[in-house]
């Protein structure tokens, strides 16, 4: 299923859950059938994914508030193929709790570097890195509350403890949150939305020269909102619900299945063009060898003609012009001059005379004139050869 990039803004503008392709919850190992049994009042609440037709993951939330999730695959997304979305939300309270998706970005520096700022390429935003707090900032102002004209942020912090407390690597990555406030349907709320920034680099040598590609962004990213004044109280038990995600490690070999498949017909496509470059390159080559074979052949040419003992002589008979001769071009109204075209040809009375060497002439009573300037053939003044 191929998301349109105008859906995939839909998604990260709503606010529902992401658990993009590099968030893998790890909060139990038990298969979805198989989870904890939910305190009275409290139910499973179910991410679905329609292509591989099984649960994506599933955790514990309030009955009777509203949940909502979509899956939804790109396999042109190649760095980023899946994105999931959801939200589970009490209406009556403007209490809710969301995972937003992964913000995968990249940028490239180097030799071969060639960047469109802010542009979507494989699933990853291609824009510059930045610090931890401000990559969340901008990743809420610009992709998850982008369409909120009231939104102040009024505060961001460092949180050690999140990757512990998601149960991801630690290595790597950084915990950062942010609170803000705004409003929805005209009620003040307040919320807190936490993530773990990441950032790593790989370098790449290859035919135009060493290029590092640096993938940065946030991933585990949630979000949990209460009207105002009452989110600290609220915290612990949008906390326990965070805990309580099970991912289905059927949905996640699944997925590895299909990026491996991605992957695969990417390394191909990828050695096929550098293929099909090569043999341009080759017929390139080729071609440029024969012009560099014909020109050698027409030169050959011309340097033997330059060379026969007839034209030697001719242009010493240039030299042994007479008296006579100048006479009958005086008699004629014209000028004999000297021609590396034709050995001598003449010409009506002018004080500059000029040619290309393939039977074009250029005349001017100006001495002044040159006429090689701003012009793209080469101009040579002929002199007289009486």
């Amino acid at each position: 299923m191929i998301i349109p990039m105008e859906a995939r803004a839909s998604i990260l503008r709503s606010g529902v859950v992401g658990l993009a392709l590099g968030l893998t919850f790890t909060m139990g190992n038990a298969q979805t059938q198989e989870m904890s049994p939910a305190k009275p009042g409290i139910v499973l609440h179910t991410v679905m994914d329609p292509e591989a037709n099984m649960p994506m993951c599933a955790f514990q939330g309030p009955a009777g508030w509203q949940f909502e999730s979509q899956v939804q695959w790109n396999l042109g997304s190649s760095a980023v193929p899946v994105i999931a979305a959801a939200v589970l939300m009490n209406p009556p309270t403007m209490e809710r709790l969301q995972f937003f998706p992964d913000a995968v970005c990249f940028w490239l520096t180097g030799d071969a570097a060639l960047n469109e700022n802010g542009t979507w390429k494989f699933g990853m935003l291609n824009i510059a890195p930045m610090p931890p707090a401000d990559a969340l900032v901008s990743a809420v102002r610009n992709l998850y509350r982008m369409d909120v004209s009231d939104l102040v942020i009024t505060g961001v912090r460092e949180v050690p403890e999140l990757a512990r407390v998601l149960k991801q690597p630690e290595s790597g990555t950084k915990g950062i949150g942010l609170r803000a406030e705004y409003t929805i349907a005209g009620t003040p709320v307040e919320e807190e939305i936490y993530a773990l920034y990441f950032s790593s680099a790989a370098t790449m040598r290859g035919e135009a020269g060493v290029t590092t590609q640096t993938t940065w962004g946030l991933t585990g990213v949630h979000g949990f909102t209460a009207p105002r004044g009452q989110l600290d109280q609220s915290r612990r038990f949008f906390a326990s619900m965070v805990h309580s995600v099970e991912v289905n490690p059927a949905w996640v070999q699944f997925r590895d299945q299909v990026k491996a498949r991605i992957d695969q017909q990417f390394a191909r496509n990828l050695q096929n063009n550098r293929a099909a470059r090569e043999q341009i390159m080759a017929r390139s080559r080729a071609l440029a060898a024969e012009n560099d074979a014909f020109r050698s052949r027409i030169m050959a040419r011309h340097r033997a003609a330059m060379d026969t003992s007839n034209h030697d002589r001719f242009v010493r008979g240039i030299h042994e012009s007479t008296i006579h001769d100048r006479y009958i071009d005086t008699i004629r109204e014209v000028e004999t001059l000297n021609d590396p075209h034709y050995g001598t040809s003449q010409h009506s009375y002018a004080k500059e005379h000029w040619t290309d060497g393939y039977g074009n002439y250029v005349h001017s009573d100006n001495v002044l004139h040159d006429p090689n300037i701003g012009s793209t053939v080469h101009w040579e003044r002929m002199t007289p050869a009486r």
